[in-house]
């Protein structure tokens, strides 16, 4: 009976039709992430801050992202997908309109928080919508669609910020962030699958708070898992240092125009999208944990020449772009495939098994902007140092795993 329902969800959301929709859910994140960091110096001006404070605002949101996914994905194994995706959308929808009025600091990091606490909620719907239908391959091909589609936030996000900036004031990101995520809402309620029927049918069961917590640790212990959680994290982390400190490197310290970074930061995004569309080719020829090895490869070697250049004082902006474009863009073929890898163990609890995920993640992420806002020292080494390191225990943590591919 199982099999006849997943059959009559595969055939209504069909790969090419699921991915497009979740991926432009789980773009909301990068967008609400990637628009403001160009305007990030004139926050600083706005507040009467430094720099840093702004800064902070990022590793505050992975914290507030984090804590959303790990309340939202075992609830929304019990209660369904629909309904908690969008009333953490919901969340995210009132404190993107309160960001608006903030006058302090204080108020803008608090509200961050809550922002990314409803962010949490929506996104980790997506992989766990996408876990309870497929998985192996199929999944792997689907992340790797979603990858691409929702690349075009943080391809066109700098840019759209720009221009904003150059016709109206920052406040006016957070306007669009309020409507996005209003429109979002409709989206969930509408066109999202609702898979609670099907897991009941394949076996789950309503889970008491307690066993909530034991799946948790379940997931956390799983043997298989744990080498593609830590792998993932890690690699997360160097992405989230990139994003920390990348508005410092290329506007201040490489002295780019804001319009400019804007180029230079969408370059590396089309250079995800490249290894993610080769990702695809790559799935008809070898298993996600080949591909994995491979993805890990290229950024470990980019990251060592990176940091290399910084330590002998070789200050070429080119050669810098080009390294950056590596690392970042081997996120193409590093993130569907290690999400597959580790979705592949947990067919019954996929929310919680992805708010693990996520979780550890944006919780790396966070400890890695919060570091790099006090290691802060006016030049890239500290970047550069905390990219090469995250690559390294990315690396060691995949040799741990096991090949579990079909």
């Amino acid at each position: 009976m199982y099999e006849r329902y997943l059959n009559v969800f595969r055939t209504h959301y069909p790969a090419k039709k699921l991915a497009p929709l979740l991926a432009v859910i789980v773009a909301l994140s990068p967008f609400a992430i990637d628009t403001y960091l160009p305007t990030m110096p004139t926050m600083a001006k706005s507040f009467n801050v430094p720099i840093n404070f702004i800064e902070l605002s990022i590793p505050i949101y992975l914290i507030g992202f984090a804590l959303g996914q790990i309340i939202g994905g075992p609830i929304s194994d019990n209660y369904g997908r629909r309904k908690i995706g969008s009333f953490g959308l919901f969340i995210f929808f009132l404190a993107s309109v309160a960001i608006i009025l903030s006058e302090s600091i204080e108020q803008f990091w608090a509200l961050r928080f809550l922002q990314a606490f409803g962010g949490g909620f929506g996104l980790v719907i997506c992989a766990a919508v996408v876990r309870d239908l497929y998985d192996g391959k199929h999944a792997a091909k689907i992340f790797t669609l979603m990858g691409f589609i929702m690349m075009l936030a943080p391809l066109i996000a700098p840019t759209i910020g720009s221009i904003l900036l150059a016709y109206f004031n920052w406040q006016s990101i957070f306007v669009l962030l309020s409507i996005y995520s209003f429109v979002q809402i409709f989206m969930i309620m509408l066109f999202v699958p609702e898979t609670k029927r099907l897991r009941r049918v394949g076996g789950y069961q309503h889970l008491p708070p307690v066993q909530v917590i034991k799946n948790y640790w379940s997931i956390i212990t799983n043997r298989n898992a744990l080498p593609f959680l830590l792998c993932g994290s890690f690699v997360a982390s160097a992405l989230f240092a990139f994003l920390t400190e990348i508005s410092f490197l290329y506007i201040d310290y490489f002295s780019v125009t804001e319009s400019g970074f804007a180029w230079l930061f969408g370059m590396n995004i089309v250079c995800m999208m490249i290894f993610n569309r080769l990702n695809h080719f790559l799935l008809d020829k070898l298993t996600p944990r080949k591909i994995l090895r491979i993805g890990l490869f290229i950024q470990n070697t980019a990251a060592l020449i990176l940091l290399s250049s910084a330590i002998f004082q070789f200050h070429n902006l080119y050669l810098v772009v080009a390294l950056l474009m590596l690392i970042i863009g081997s996120f193409g073929i590093i993130a569907p495939n290690n999400m597959a890898c580790y979705m592949k163990n947990f067919p019954m609890t996929s929310g919680t098994a992805n708010a693990v995920n996520g979780a550890s993640q944006f919780t790396f992420g966070a400890i890695i902007g919060l570091g790099l806002s006090f290691l802060h020292n006016g030049t890239p080494i500290p970047m550069f140092s905390v990219i090469f390191i995250s690559t390294i225990l990315s690396f060691i943590s995949f040799r741990f795993s096991k090949e579990i591919d079909d």
